[in-house]
């Protein structure tokens, strides 16, 4: 039991809290694949990814950058930030057979994958199919293998134990205690406060089944010696920020810990952000943007 609680915690320490969608083409698209879609702009396509019950809203600032000269594609998962759940786990197989029928069935072609978290994590699990319509992968503060972030010891396998523990955590809160623990878990993952409220309100109307097992379905995969064969390029964006309370938590051991989960990787380019939680984008806009339009526009 103590495990499972420690599991719990460590998930939402390290994942993000997200979001609600628009209604227009997404819910026509939500009839067919297990998630919305909002495209807006022209040009090649970018799909962009949301974290743990995040809404595609989350990159609202940097497809607005974008939308100049890219295709975005913003998708949010079913269950996520008030998009109906589907009626059966596992979820993140589901999404990753969706969205490569997507990528298929819409007929993108040069197609470059932006993932936030557990987005990132679905990124470059499609990455290792080595799609020939997939052209680069940008992953934000995510890792091949979570879990091992929490505990050195980690196993493979879906925890459905700790699922069921993760959901009890909050069903036993009544309203108020709710969103306090979900205000609470926001300030931990961004240092600008005004998406507090945003983030709190994004959890607050996500599937709860969905959320902790799409959560735990991720923290038992380790894709760490999978990703050696994804053979387009990779930019992996990590966050970092002093934190008094952890002296021992500097930019070089971040540094580290990114780059014994991404060893095996023949393709990654590293960039720590600094002065910016887990919400990269949303810390440090102008510097994230600059570094996404520079690895988009290079000519690999």
């Amino acid at each position: 039991m103590k495990k499972q609680r420690n599991i719990l915690t460590a998930i939402i320490l390290i994942m993000g809290i997200i979001t609600i969608s628009g209604k227009t083409q997404a819910q026509e698209i939500g009839k067919t694949y297990a998630f919305e879609v909002n495209v807006s702009g022209s040009g090649e396509p970018i799909i962009l990814i949301p974290g743990l019950i995040s809404s595609g809203d989350v990159w609202s600032e940097l497809v607005q950058e974008l939308s100049a000269d890219y295709e975005c594609h913003v998708i949010t998962f079913a269950g996520y930030a008030g998009v109906d759940p589907i009626s059966e786990d596992p979820y993140l197989p589901r999404w990753k057979t969706d969205l490569i029928k997507y990528i298929e069935e819409q007929r993108l072609e040069n197609v470059s994958l932006i993932g936030h978290s557990l987005g990132g994590f679905m990124s470059m699990w499609i990455g290792t199919e080595n799609h020939p319509k997939i052209k680069q992968m940008v992953i934000v503060d995510a890792m091949p293998f979570f879990a091992l972030m929490m505990n050195p010891n980690a196993q493979t396998g879906f925890d459905e134990s700790a699922a069921q523990t993760y959901m009890q955590s909050f069903q036993n809160l009544d309203d108020e205690q709710h969103r306090n623990a979900r205000m609470m878990t926001a300030r931990g993952m961004v240092r600008d406060s005004t998406k507090y409220e945003l983030l709190t309100e994004w959890a607050i109307h996500s599937d709860l089944k969905t959320e902790a097992y799409s959560a735990m379905e991720m923290m038992g995969m380790d894709l760490r010696e999978d990703i050696a064969g994804i053979q387009v390029p990779m930019l992996v964006l990590a966050a970092f920020a002093e934190n008094a309370t952890y002296p021992q938590f500097t930019k070089e051991s971040v540094k580290e810990t990114y780059k014994s989960q991404y060893e095996h990787a023949k393709t990654v380019e590293l960039e720590i952000v600094e002065e910016a939680g887990h919400f990269i984008m949303f810390d440090q806009p102008r510097e994230t943007y600059r570094l996404i339009k520079e690895f988009l526009s290079n000519e690999f």
